[in-house]
């Protein structure tokens, strides 16, 4: 659907405009509390920025906005499956939904929010990755907090496996200061290190590069900055993704910037490891994160 259509039959006149950025199209939002961009390309929101602050999420100064390429930033909507393909790594890292334009359902507001979601169907061109028949819905609402959920149906005949994450890229000052409160004593699978461990300090501090999934937790995080606390809510989930590339991994990708990764830290609501989820036909599973 063209810039055009889309804001004649979604647009809302000074709140809600498309328009067209790099290989995308930008739904930007304006609320009393908020500016948002969502990009069509990946269903990913990316840029949430609170009345008088900066943006909470942070971008690549590298990223490719390009076809067939994940947007470096934001939250990327890592589905069917999480990391690489359980039994195939010919196939997209961190599946397709990433890499796919997604339509516009609707869009509404009230005094406070905008809302805009976001679907993708199962078609051929998904069954040559994924052979199951499903609805993917994301809900994005913007206001004093940004709220994004993942909803999966399966609409077919038989039962499918997914694995996920919002992988959301926060805006921080520097990675050597800050911490995460909200995960002491959660056992965790520390994919650098090959090991399981339990996080015995209180706060997750960073000391290279760092990749661990936590395991049974439902708790919000908080990233505790120099000048400002993130707060980082979930729903659906049991697994909570911290990562950071380090210096010596961010030099070897091509889409971020050298010190790029000083200035972000992921905190992801995800479904993976034992947190895998089995979809019934008929049944559905919602993955969510709240930011503010």
């Amino acid at each position: 659907m063209q810039v055009d259509t889309l804001n004649k039959e979604f647009g809302i006149e000074g709140v809600l405009t498309f328009k067209n950025e790099q290989h995308t199209i930008m739904a930007e939002v304006v609320t009393p509390h908020s500016t948002a961009k969502i990009s069509l390309y990946g269903a990913q929101v990316l840029s949430f920025v609170p009345n008088g602050q900066d943006d909470l999420l942070f971008v690549s100064s590298e990223t490719l906005f390009k076809e067939g390429k994940a947007i470096r930033g934001g939250i990327p909507v890592c589905w069917p499956w999480f990391n690489a393909h359980p039994t195939d790594n010919t196939k997209p890292s961190h599946g397709f939904a990433r890499i796919s334009t997604w339509e516009v359902l609707s869009t509404s507001k009230n005094t406070d929010e905008v809302y805009i979601n976001l679907g993708l169907r199962s078609n051929e061109h998904t069954k040559q990755y994924f052979p199951f028949d499903f609805e993917a819905i994301i809900e994005v609402s913007i206001g004093k907090r940004l709220n994004v959920e993942l909803t999966t149906k399966n609409i077919g005949s038989e039962p499918f496996e997914v694995s996920a994450a919002l992988h959301t890229y926060f805006n921080i000052s520097d990675i050597k200061t800050v911490k995460l409160q909200g995960l002491h004593k959660v056992l965790y699978k520390d994919d650098v290190l090959g090991l399981e461990a339990i996080q015995e300090d209180e706060m997750v501090t960073f000391n290279g590069r760092t990749d661990r999934r936590y395991r049974d937790t439902m708790e919000d995080v908080a990233i505790i900055d120099t000048n400002r606390t993130i707060t980082v809510g979930k729903k659906g989930s049991k697994t909570t993704v911290v990562w950071n590339p380090g210096d010596e991994l961010a030099a070897q990708m091509a889409d971020l910037g050298d010190d790029d990764y000083i200035k972000m830290v992921c905190v992801e609501s995800a479904n993976s490891l034992d947190d895998t989820i089995t979809i019934m036909p008929g049944a559905l599973h919602c993955l969510g994160t709240t930011i503010y």
